[in-house]
């Protein structure tokens, strides 16, 4: 299913491919007392958490910006015939494929893929199996990485390190390969209405992807935070992040720059209506949903 918003001459559709509950709070957040995140979740909105299996809701999905210069894709999602993958992802794509041809724009036609970090469930769809190889999903894109990201996975790949997994040789290294990557600062800015912030720590050089459009600002914030629970208690890492401790310095951080600002944030594994501003609360913040 495909939603669309605008922000000044900026249209972004959010492309679905799985949502529904997923994981406990506390196997989420090791660090999380269950008795606090329920007692936070009751004052919650109800879509974002399921009390009859005590699990929260998590959304997999891209995003497609429209812009007047470019066609751009916020990460890939888990893509599909991909091998190796754990039993939580062999869901069906259809949806995800379905959304993207509703829009009405096609592979060909995206002009840059931005992955804010490397994990499996953010880089899937940048490729497709191709008479038993690997190739860009979008033939004329170029595909941003993070340098210091990419270099860290490729060092884990060549010791053989199981973390970087199948999805780095099926859905990374074959757009390096291929020539259409462009490995880049985690503060890279591709024109005035288009950057990157770095938020490293839940992976070794996660960044977030600036739009801004007619003074509008949005912003993706990839894995910088999966659940809204994490702008009530930014210490909570998740159990996927690579330096807990840094990707909670990082939350923070970005979370006081732009709490009670006009800003749009986006994050990857929050469900409909996903989009949302910051809001102080106390020594921390929430997340007040935009409809929600």
């Amino acid at each position: 299913m495909a939603h669309r918003l605008r922000i000044g001459n900026v249209t972004i559709t959010r492309i679905v491919e799985r949502d529904g509950p997923w994981r406990a709070p506390h196997l989420m957040f090791p660090t999380a007392d269950p008795a606090v995140a329920r007692a936070h979740l009751r004052h919650m909105e109800p879509f974002i958490y399921d009390p009859v299996t005590d699990r929260l809701v998590i959304t997999y999905q891209s995003f497609l910006v429209e812009t007047p210069r470019h066609r751009i894709l916020i990460d890939t999602c888990v893509g599909e015939n991909k091998p190796g993958r754990g039993a939580h992802m062999q869901y069906p794509k259809e949806p995800w494929l379905a959304a993207f041809a509703a829009t009405g724009v096609g592979f060909a036609d995206i002009d840059y893929v931005f992955c804010t970090h490397l994990h499996v469930d953010h880089v899937g769809w940048n490729t497709r199996l191709d008479d038993g190889r690997w190739v860009p999903t979008f033939p004329n894109a170029r595909y941003i990485f993070s340098r210091a990201e990419y270099e860290a996975w490729r060092a884990e790949d060549a010791i053989g390190v199981h973390e970087s997994g199948p999805h780095f040789r099926d859905s990374v290294l074959p757009i390096v390969e291929a020539g259409r990557a462009i490995l880049v600062a985690d503060d890279w800015q591709l024109e005035d209405q288009v950057w990157l912030t770095p938020t490293p720590g839940h992976s070794p050089a996660h960044v977030c992807v600036n739009i801004r459009s007619n003074g509008v600002h949005a912003v993706f914030t990839g894995d910088m935070m999966h659940h809204a629970l994490q702008c009530i208690e930014p210490d909570w890492s998740t159990c996927f992040c690579a330096d807990p401790a840094l990707a909670a310095r990082s939350r923070r951080r970005v979370l006081g720059d732009w709490a009670d600002r006009d800003i749009l944030v986006l994050p990857t594994h929050f469900p409909t209506p996903t989009a949302g501003r910051i809001v102080s609360l106390g020594d921390a913040w929430r997340f007040k949903f935009i409809g929600g």
